[in-house]
């Protein structure tokens, strides 16, 4: 599809005030490819970016009966790309930093101390208890995020569910593993 002028751009956007369908084809196909090139540099996969471009343009379908105020269109929607990519990286390495905590904890029967060793199977044991008793869903995103390596596209798609409900099993996960054991963490610290 050729490159929309500027006149076109406007009768589009015109037009999806009024709920028609065309006009949003139009623009979901005049902007579909640049904007997954566009996330993919940032994100550097290919789900995600998939995932977002269909997002942005989900969002621009919902707030359709606010598009009248946008100016400028193309610079509107890779604004909106763009903050749904960088939103995408700082979750992922909050996502990142929990999981390493996590394994930092279960990892310290490494200790050689008799005393060490006592409080990583301590700790270790406290957490595959939390681990047991965490929802049947979010123990299911949790296994399959972090123990598989599975990325959230392949988890939803797997689970019939959507992707933002992945994320938000996985991070109520994170969220209660690391206060089931963080007490008994402070516990042992302080009692040894």
């Amino acid at each position: 599809m050729s490159k929309l002028t500027r006149e076109k751009e406007l009768e589009l956007l015109h037009r999806l005030l009024l709920d028609d369908e065309e006009a949003f084809a139009s623009l979901f196909y005049n902007y579909k490819d640049k904007l997954y090139g566009f996330i993919f540099r940032i994100t550097e996969s290919s789900e995600i970016a998939k995932d977002i471009v269909q997002d942005v343009f989900l969002k621009i379908w919902n707030t359709r009966h606010s598009t009248h105020h946008v100016e400028n269109f193309n610079a509107f929607i890779y604004r909106m790309a763009k903050n749904a990519a960088l939103d995408h990286l700082k979750r992922k390495s909050r996502e990142l930093m929990a999981v390493s905590d996590l394994r930092l904890i279960s990892d310290e029967h490494m200790a050689s101390d008799p005393f060490e060793d006592m409080k990583a199977t301590e700790i270790q044991s406290k957490f595959e208890h939390a681990l047991k008793n965490l929802p049947k869903q979010q123990r299911l995103v949790y296994e399959l995020r972090h123990l598989k390596g599975e990325e959230y596209p392949a988890i939803a798609k797997k689970l019939n569910l959507s992707v933002a409900t992945i994320r938000s099993h996985f991070r109520n996960a994170l969220i209660t593993l690391k206060e089931s054991i963080f007490l008994l963490i402070l516990m042992i610290l302080l009692c040894f």
